[in-house]
Formats: C-alpha cells, sequence, structure tokens
C-alpha cells in the first residue's frame, strides 16, 4: 500500500509539472536576455534588471516553472564579475533550469592553425581558445553547462560572402569547430550541441536542402549528431513559411530537435517594448497555429535593445511577461 501510494504520488508530480509536461509534447520554452555588459557595449545603455532574475524573490515565480532551458552568451562570461557569472548558474541550479550557451565555434584559422584565413570581424567567429576559456570559466564559476548553440555556423562559414567571409566548403567548416567543440567537452563531457542557422532567406535557392545536407556533414565530421536546430527567421520575407514547414520536416526525419526563436522587430517601425512582444506573440500564434510549423523548443531570445526591461512578468512589455502570454495561450 505504502509503494501504491508513492507511486501515485510521483504520478501526479509528474503530470502537475509543467516541466514534465513539455517533456510529453508542449514546447520546452528556452529563455535568453541582454546582459547587462553586452548591453552597454551595443547599446550604450547602463540600466538593467537582467540579475534581478537570478534572486530567489524574483518576480517570474510563474513564467520561471515553465522555463525549461535558460541561455546565456559569451558576453556574460567576458564582460561581467565571477560574483555576478556565480550568482546566474547558482540560480539557475536552485530552480532547475538547465544552462545553454550560444556562441561562435569558427576560428576561420587555416589547415595548420596558425594562419588567419578568413572570419574577423564576422559573426560565428572567434578566437581558436574560446571553447576553453568559456568553458573554464562556467565551470570556476559553478556552472552545469547542459547545451551549446552554434551561432550560424553554415551561413557565416560557408554562405556569407561579405567581407572577410571564409565561403568553406561544409566540411571544412565542420573541421574548423572540432577542437573548440573538443575543448568544451573536455569540461563537460554531457554538453548536447545544436546549431542555430537563418531561415526565410531566398538566396542561396536551395538553402533548406543545403541545412538537411549540413546536419549530416556535421555529423560525419564530428561524429556527434545535432541534439536541435534552431530557426533564427526573417519575418518580413515571403518564404519564411514555406521553409519552416520544410525544415520541421526534414529535423524530423532525421530526430533533431526543431525549435523556433520568438523575437519581434525587423519590420522597419519604430519599436518599443510593448510593439516588440506583441510582435513576437502575433509571430509564435503564426506558427503554432499551423500543425507543420509546431516546434518542439520555443525560444525567446533578443540581441536588440527590447524589451529593456526582463521583469516583472505580470507587466506587459517584458521578456518574462512574453513567456506568460505564451504559456497562457499554450495552455
Amino acid at each position: 500500500m505504502i509503494l501504491y501510494r508513492r507511486l501515485v504520488v510521483m504520478c501526479l508530480l509528474l503530470i502537475l509539472s509543467p516541466r514534465a509536461a513539455a517533456a510529453g509534447g508542449a514546447a520546452e520554452i528556452w529563455l535568453s536576455g541582454v546582459s547587462p555588459g553586452v548591453r552597454q557595449k551595443m547599446f550604450q545603455e547602463s540600466e538593467s534588471d537582467y540579475f534581478e532574475l537570478f534572486k530567489p524573490d524574483a518576480a517570474w515565480s510563474k513564467s520561471a516553472q515553465h522555463v525549461g532551458v535558460f541561455m546565456i552568451n559569451g558576453g556574460l562570461l567576458l564582460r561581467q564579475s565571477d560574483d555576478e557569472v556565480k550568482a546566474v548558474f547558482a540560480d539557475l541550479k536552485r530552480r532547475h533550469i538547465p544552462l545553454a550557451i550560444e556562441m561562435g565555434l569558427l576560428s576561420g584559422k587555416g589547415p595548420d592553425g596558425q594562419v588567419q584565413e578568413c572570419g574577423v570581424g564576422v559573426e560565428g567567429f572567434g578566437a581558436p581558445d574560446s571553447g576553453k576559456v568559456i568553458a573554464s570559466r562556467i565551470q570556476r564559476n559553478g556552472g552545469e553547462l547542459a547545451f551549446v548553440a552554434m551561432d550560424e555556423p553554415l551561413w557565416y562559414g560557408h554562405h556569407f560572402k561579405g567581407k572577410n567571409g571564409c565561403q568553406w566548403s561544409m566540411q571544412r567548416v565542420a573541421q574548423d569547430m572540432v577542437s573548440r567543440i573538443a575543448d568544451l567537452r573536455e569540461k563537460f563531457p554531457n554538453v548536447q550541441i545544436g546549431n542555430v542557422e537563418p531561415v526565410g532567406t531566398e538566396q542561396p535557392p536551395d538553402w533548406v536542402q543545403q541545412i538537411a545536407e549540413w546536419t549530416h556533414v556535421y555529423q560525419k565530421v564530428t561524429g556527434m549528431k545535432l541534439v536541435f536546430f534552431h530557426a533564427d527567421v526573417a519575418w518580413t520575407a515571403p518564404i519564411w513559411r514555406q521553409q519552416l514547414a520544410a525544415l520541421k520536416s526534414r529535423m524530423q526525419a532525421d530526430e533533431i530537435k526543431f525549435g523556433v526563436i520568438y523575437d519581434g522587430g525587423g519590420t522597419g517601425k519604430p519599436e518599443s517594448d510593448e510593439l516588440w512582444t506583441q510582435e513576437a506573440i502575433e509571430r509564435f500564434h503564426a506558427v503554432e497555429s499551423n500543425p507543420s510549423m509546431i516546434p518542439d523548443h520555443a525560444v525567446f531570445q533578443s540581441w536588440a535593445r527590447w524589451p529593456h526591461s526582463m521583469l516583472p512578468e505580470n507587466k506587459p512589455g517584458t521578456m518574462t511577461w512574453l513567456v506568460d502570454q505564451y504559456v497562457n495561450w499554450k495552455h
């Protein structure tokens, strides 16, 4: 009888747990924000409530229960103090929210690993020792890295034709990242690696096919399968729906988790926190009202100055309020 009661309690806990519900079929929510050092560098804005998120009484008790992964970027580790970084990692552990980082894993170095061939000042590229430096800082400050989202290596390593673009073969792109992946895995052997790429571009015309081919090349070169693919959607492009549906189908066929980044902006209109979050709401409605596009991961992320605030979750226009709107709509 005691064993039976325990089993009943365990089942009820699984049913009632928001994160268990995500594991059972609903999209897993990923949350990210612009850390203060990055906001200062990019937008010359000093005010930020980012670190308020990581206090026990922070005003996102509802949305925090539904966030399955919190994602940082290298700017947090390179521009904030050890004490600030430790506070982030400690609170995520307390809340049982896994840690992810989005970062560029390309170096642009030649075959000898010494001569810089390309990639200087190009998104997705970093220093050859970036994996080692970032993994060491996370570990030293008590973090446990669960996921790495590669910052558009196919687009910027293979396709990008701008200044310092490499235009490498897919195989060369993957080979260039092998040592940094090894550095990350040396500190965090169980880290899972996925890919972010733009979606909605009309050039090249076979972009969906290239992404599908890339997932296989990456696996062949690195010996590891991509765990997830996140779509960075060009929402004003006329073909984003077509490409998103096609990519979901391709990723499902290869058993790769499929995610969509829900953000605002990109329309050319003057923005505000309220408008940016409303645009994000319209976009997740548009995606998830169509069964052919519903993702495994719903990613709430901004690289813009909007929204200015992460908190509180009951104030329209904040990042955690946006998460709550998604949760309310889905439930």
